[in-house]
């Protein structure tokens, strides 16, 4: 794992849906970088760890690393 990503998009989009909560608005995580720290899972999702402390921009976050979230293959970019 520990391969290291930018978020550039979140379920598939690049804005949130309208009337999306302030805590559940992870599309403020696009641009932000982390790293992969679990294995994929059944629904294409892998666990990331931001760099950025998710709940310093009033995000809910309840996986058991502290700043991760599950998030789709297809909204991660490998970075070198």
């Amino acid at each position: 794992m520990n391969r290291r990503i930018q978020l550039t998009s979140f379920n598939g989009t690049t804005q949130a849906p309208p009337g999306c909560r302030p805590q559940e608005n992870y599309w403020a995580l696009i641009g932000h970088a982390g790293e992969i720290v679990g294995p994929r899972n059944r629904h294409a999702r892998f666990l990331v760890k931001f760099d950025v402390q998710v709940a310093s921009l009033g995000l809910e976050c309840h996986n058991e690393v502290e700043n991760s979230l599950l998030i789709l293959e297809s909204d991660l970019r490998l970075l070198a």
